[in-house]
């Protein structure tokens, strides 16, 4: 999927100069596009390219995944034996100058400018009547890896969409689209809305599924990933109706079948399985090497399990295999292709649209419908366990524990912890636990010094506490 022919029609799309990555740059364009998508195939070429900028250490293939884990109550870094590495999050001290946070913004603003500016160019093309239906495909394609940016840069730069009642509060910047790509147009945004973001990334969800095929690649987005992304924004925007549909759509139609008990620890291993609905490419030759989040879990051992997680799975709970004890901490074994350092890293996951659709039928009082969501999750962990009987805020709670346990080290605590206003300790090795109280200013990162320094449109936006 990835190579240089790809990376190099991405740098004719972006044109990046070598200057310090900005807002300025990352949604700005300084020359003409137009010759670098002209076809299908240029197309189809610069579509790859957007999904190699996702699989950088920067973003999927650490440090987003990484982030959500170790600023909460499931990981924390080695105190004696590390390589300096994510040590100012374990310890709460992040700033605005810091060096894994910077490159997480950039990376992501420049997958939102490339993958704007390939559906600008490509809407401006006519193609065959052969050629249109893959071309819509692509194009559509742009759209779901746009919202899947915006999302993530969402999430780690503000706060969770019920901070406010009306979702008012500071989001992440939205570029001007019509201009964007344009040779000389300087692009300054300053933050919109939390509801204005949740709305662009809706829209381009929307218009996603209405482009895509119905069914693709594990490694390309197609309607129903789209769908379960989508699902995924419906749950943090709290519009449970709409995320229970959507899960329910992706789990009766999309074909995927979650997995059995006794194929679950070596899906692991496997480039995707039956519940894969995306997921993001490494090879052997093209790949994050020893920067990789594998390496940094399992070769490095700079990270570990907190027991705090590992003792919420009982002793007859497959996934407990996946968090071996190794001279007295656990280890975190998702992602144990350390040789070749070749894991591919699963986005989105039937497992994960199972537990939307039970959290937002309890949310709705759905209790039967939840009750059996949830149960299809833990009964194929641990198949001793009896059928759910919570109702109410008991079973609520009871989703929620059962996401920790099924979808730790894959990005998704903190911000469980964030969206229900969860007060939680964050473990260290060497030192008593910080309590982090809900609302809290230090579960959101800093607008990087360099983007306040330049843009005068968010040099007042900056995030509280930086």
């Amino acid at each position: 999927m990835k190579n240089n022919i790809i990376y190099t029609l991405v740098a004719l799309v972006l044109m990046l100069s070598a200057c310090e990555d900005t807002l300025e740059q990352e949604f700005s364009d300084n020359v003409e596009v137009s010759n670098a998508i002209i076809d299908l195939n240029s197309l189809n070429l610069a579509a790859n390219g957007s999904y190699s900028l996702f699989a950088d250490t920067d973003v999927y293939n650490r440090t987003v995944m990484l982030l959500p884990e170790i600023l909460s109550d499931n990981a924390f870094i080695d105190a004696f034996d590390n390589t300096g590495r994510y040590l100012d999050f374990d310890l709460y001290t992040v700033n605005s100058n810091n060096r894994f946070i910077t490159p997480a913004w950039e990376d992501l603003t420049r997958i939102i400018a490339s993958t704007s500016i390939i559906i600008k160019k490509a809407e401006l093309l006519s193609f065959p009547e052969s050629e249109q239906e893959d071309a819509k495909q692509y194009i559509g394609e742009m759209y779901a890896l746009r919202a899947l940016a915006f999302h993530n840069l969402q999430l780690l730069f503000a706060q969770p969409y019920n901070f406010t009642p009306d979702a008012s509060h500071f989001g992440v910047p939205i570029p001007d689209f019509e201009t964007l790509g344009d040779g000389g147009t300087i692009q300054e945004p300053g933050r919109s809305t939390t509801a204005t973001v949740y709305a662009q990334i809706e829209n381009d969800l929307v218009k996603a599924i209405d482009l895509m095929e119905t069914k693709s690649s594990p490694s390309r987005m197609d309607v129903y990933a789209a769908k379960a992304l989508l699902a995924r924004v419906y749950l943090h925007m709290e519009d449970w109706g709409k995320a229970r549909d959507m899960a329910t759509d992706v789990i009766d139609n999309s074909g995927n079948k979650l997995l059995e008990n006794q194929e679950y620890i070596a899906s692991w291993a496997l480039d995707d399985n039956s519940e894969t609905l995306f997921t993001l490419v490494n090879n052997e030759t093209d790949n994050s090497g020893t920067n990789s989040i594998g390496y940094f879990y399992l070769t490095y051992k700079d990270a570990f399990a907190t027991d705090d997680f590992v003792n919420t799975l009982s002793m007859t709970d497959i996934r407990r295999e996946l968090y071996p004890t190794d001279d007295g901490v656990n280890l975190v074994k998702k992602f144990p292709r350390t040789n070749v350092q070749d894991d591919n890293i699963q986005i989105l996951r039937l497992s994960e649209i199972y537990l939307i659709k039970a959290e937002a039928h309890a949310q709705l009082n759905e209790n039967i419908d939840a009750q059996q969501a949830l149960d299809a999750i833990i009964q194929r962990a641990d198949p001793t366990v009896g059928a759910s009987t919570e109702i109410g805020q008991a079973l609520i709670d009871k989703v929620i524990l059962e996401r920790r346990k099924e979808l730790a080290y894959e990005g998704f605590r903190l911000y469980d912890l964030t969206r229900y206003g969860m007060t939680f300790s964050k473990f260290l090795q060497d030192g008593d636990p910080i309590v982090i109280s809900a609302p809290e200013n230090r579960t959101v990162m800093p607008i990087p010094v360099d983007e306040i320094n330049v843009n005068p449109n968010i040099a007042n936006q900056q995030n509280p506490g930086y």
